[in-house]
């Protein structure tokens, strides 16, 4: 086996001509944001998961907040999010002034467990926001039906999911609403931006005032005409005109993605490595955003070393459990064990290069620095 060192990096930073002509042509248009880059984008979007409207925002971050203020959820309310995650989830929660309930995670997918989802449920709660964990749909068939039978909305975060299936079915287009994100995701815009996606026309107009100081910006209407108090979170055309390009590559960068961690899977298995490879589950299809190993016996931070020292970067997504980050412990008074599936995964998962200019020979090289740790 060679132990020559071989550079895999992480980041996924592909910008081509397309990219460059649409990012000129968004500049001599002059129009900074509102336009028709984003007229498009937020249309192609729409019909690229089978959704009536796409509503595009400066972040993943402020869609979820600005569907929490267009359901009128707030103070008093309660929103049920995983355990595991990235913080927006508790953040978008807790700046509404709402307050974020915890819920344990599945084993084997990341994503937000339905009974204890369903455990977390009280006479407060107003909504449930799953996270397609690094590309893997989430059981929406038992959270939709959670969530119609206790008449509480489901949202998406979709964020590292977009272009992925449950059930031939884009993740996006399942709930109520949803909503993602195109920062270092499927799709980059190379910048900051989000989306909202729903069905829900009233919804869809709600977001769109809020997003522009409350303005409905419909033909006709005074530049001053207030409709709502409302922020200031839209879209540049910069980011909307490269993110139309990268859209229209997402079904290809998603497929070569999932090529390449069949090939991990492959290679661990074959050289039966204590590890724990991530799996799709059937009517799945997984946008493997992040390829997550969960490295067992306290390792994980010895392997990640390993392997930087060897030139492979990994990540840890996400190194601390949101409930016990300290502004959401004293929101919602949790100590460590109260959520004992999430705090073990924090601890042994691991993402190793998987995006699309990552290829075969990258891969044996990740494999090989494994197998070496291991001895």
């Amino acid at each position: 086996m060679s132990t020559a060192t071989r550079r895999v990096r992480k980041g996924f930073n592909h910008v081509d001509e397309a990219m460059r002509e649409a990012l000129l042509g968004a500049l001599e248009s002059r129009n900074y944001y509102l336009g028709p880059e984003n007229e498009a984008f937020e249309a192609e979007l729409a019909n690229s998961i089978g959704v009536r409207h796409a509503v595009a925002v400066n972040s993943g971050t402020s869609a979820m907040m600005l569907i929490l203020r267009a359901l009128g959820i707030g103070p008093g309310d309660e929103v049920i999010v995983p355990a595991m995650g990235f913080v927006t989830l508790a953040e978008a929660v807790a700046v509404v002034g709402a307050t974020p309930r915890f819920a344990d995670v599945e084993e084997q997918t990341f994503n937000l467990e339905p009974d204890q989802a369903a455990a977390a449920i009280s006479e407060k709660t107003r909504a449930i926001v799953p996270a397609h964990k690094y590309g893997h749909p989430a059981e929406m068939g038992r959270l939709k039906a959670l969530a119609e039978r206790h008449g509480v909305y489901l949202l998406e975060d979709f964020c590292h999911a977009l272009g992925a299936q449950h059930q031939g079915q884009y993740v996006g287009g399942i709930g109520a609403a949803g909503f993602v994100s195109f920062a270092g995701k499927t799709i980059s815009v190379c910048g900051l931006g989000g989306m909202v996606t729903t069905n829900n026309d009233d919804l869809a107009q709600e977001v769109r005032l809020l997003r522009d100081h409350g303005r409905p910006r419909a033909k006709g209407q005074r530049f001053y005409e207030i409709h709502r108090v409302g922020y200031n979170l839209r879209l540049s055309e910069l980011h909307a005109a490269v993110g139309r390009v990268q859209l229209r590559r997402i079904e290809e960068w998603n497929q070569r993605r999932r090529e390449n961690a069949a090939l991990y899977n492959r290679l661990f298995a074959e050289r039966g490595l204590p590890v724990v490879t991530p799996q799709t589950l059937p009517g799945c299809t997984h946008a493997f955003l992040h390829y997550t190993l969960r490295v067992p016996e306290g390792r994980r931070d010895a392997l990640q070393k390993f392997l930087a020292d060897a030139g492979v970067e990994s990540t840890v997504l996400y190194p601390q459990d949101l409930h016990l980050l300290p502004p959401y412990q004293a929101l919602c008074g949790h100590r460590e064990g109260d959520f004992p599936v999430s705090e073990r995964l924090t601890r042994e998962v691991l993402s190793l290069p998987n995006h699309p200019d990552v290829n075969p020979e990258d891969i044996q090289a990740v494999v090989d620095g494994v197998e070496r740790f291991y001895g």
